[in-house]
């Protein structure tokens, strides 16, 4: 916490500073790292839904794939040391030297300009710092503003002579908030182009996105991002219009994006997802070939506890999400169209043989449609447009076959003969293919009796 204050009382004093950096930031990041470590060892892959999802993957060279269950959780594998990051912020960044006075911290190239050299002749690498890249810092006037915030410590990073500060951080004992102000970042963007020797860049950005950390106990932390304020981003050529076809344009609504609670003393994780309506559109050379993205957003609420993972209120949002090229659909994606555009999911793994189960309800109805000529890529062997889980399917660890265990599984390609149906029982393989003729790989499936 922080201990002292200079004499300017908005600004900690660099030690202050540093203790804030030490404890608190060093509080959040462990206590984080335990909480991710331990609450998500065991989950499940999900092969069996992954299996049937992955379908849609693996006869389009489009890449139409859907996977998702992979968001629950994310393996660092133990690379991310905390300690390190902390020592080159104490060390490196807010120290005595590069106190500006007021609470104002000079970035030195060293931190951020740093490249490896490698010497021929030695042999040996060594770190140098680039001068190019240093002399743009200097241009950019990088700079850290701290001040006190309660009971904690806000950061501001300043960019440019007028020392606009797009970027903020609110650092407290058990909570770290990052929050970036686009409206702001369109005037640094502004700003820097010509100290840079570019022209202003013809662009529009507003919103505001919140990303925070938060220390909720002993190895149990909140991740969460949001869209304060709806987004919005808008970059075109010099003297083209910002709201015509030749303008490059992103929007999506304000929303709780995602919620991340990982709490490694139940153990238990889980996430929210919850995007809102989004659009992009991306010019081409001409009229004919811009790209538009119609999502009428995303939702996902997925608990981990007890070996099971249980998924709710997994949605594309309530319209088809469209892909569009020169105005015409291109590609198109709906889920459960018939069954309220949304469905639920339980994945249970057997701790002996690795065998996992997925239940779904009341089904899961994927239905694709893709124009590969207004694409501009060459059609596969097939395309996948359908597939269809009404039950209950089991995924073998060792074959890799699925076993329906109640329901249909079942596939629709185009053309229809790459595509198979399976009930109760029975169970599907897939056997990879290669065609020496068109050099083109490729997936079969067969429904027959489980081995």
């Amino acid at each position: 916490m922080l201990v002292a204050c200079s004499d300017d009382s908005s600004a900690p004093s660099p030690n202050a500073v540093r203790s804030a950096i030490h404890d608190d930031l060093g509080h959040i990041l462990r206590e984080t790292k335990a909480a991710a470590d331990a609450s998500t060892l065991n989950l499940p892959t999900g092969s069996a839904f992954g299996f049937a999802t992955s379908l849609l993957g693996s006869s389009s060279s489009s890449g139409i794939a859907t996977r998702m269950l992979a968001a629950a959780a994310e393996d660092s594998d133990g690379a991310f040391d905390p300690d390190a990051m902390l020592d080159q912020l104490e060390h490196e960044l807010f120290t005595d030297a590069n106190h500006l006075g007021d609470g104002v911290y000079r970035v030195p190239a060293s931190l951020v300009c740093t490249q490896a050299v490698y010497d021929e002749t030695t042999g040996t690498t060594t770190e140098a710092v680039d001068p190019d890249c240093a002399s743009q810092l200097d241009k950019m006037q990088l700079r850290i503003r701290v001040a006190d915030d309660g009971d904690g410590v806000r950061f501001f990073v300043q960019i440019d002579a007028n020392h606009d500060e797009p970027l903020s951080l609110l650092l407290s004992h058990d909570k770290l908030a990052v929050t970036l102000n686009l409206d702001d970042a369109s005037a640094a963007m502004t700003a820097i182009a010509p100290l840079v020797g570019e022209s202003a860049p013809n662009a529009a950005l507003s919103g505001s996105i919140t990303g925070t950390l938060e220390v909720l106990g002993a190895a149990h932390a909140q991740v969460a991002l949001d869209f304060d304020r709806a987004i919005s981003i808008k970059l075109a050529g010099e003297g083209v219009s910002l709201d015509g076809p030749d303008a490059l344009r992103l929007a999506s609504a304000a929303a709780r994006v995602l919620t991340v609670d990982l709490d490694g003393g139940a153990p238990k994780a889980s996430l929210g997802l919850g995007l809102g309506a989004t659009s992009a559109h991306i010019p081409g050379d001409d009229l004919s070939a811009a790209t538009d993205l119609a999502l009428g957003g995303a939702t996902l609420n997925a608990v981990f506890e007890d070996g099971a993972l249980q998924l709710t209120n997994v949605s594309l949002g309530n319209t088809t999400t469209t892909v569009s090229v020169g105005g015409q659909t291109a590609m198109s994606i709906d889920l459960n169209p018939d069954a309220g555009r949304a469905f639920a999911a339980t994945i249970t793994a057997d701790p002996a043989t690795g065998d996992e189960t997925v239940v779904v309800s009341p089904r899961f109805d994927l239905r694709t449609q893709i124009d590969h000529a207004l694409l501009g890529d060459e059609a596969p062997v097939y395309d996948v447009t359908r597939v269809l889980v009404d039950g209950s399917l089991r995924a073998d660890a060792l074959t890799g076959q699925i076993e329906v265990l109640a329901g249909t599984f079942s596939m629709t390609t185009n053309p229809s003969s790459y595509g198979f149906s399976a009930t109760i029982g029975q169970c599907v393989q897939q056997t990879e293919n290669y065609d020496d003729t068109t050099f083109t790989s490729y997936t079969t499936y067969s429904v027959g009796a489980c081995q």
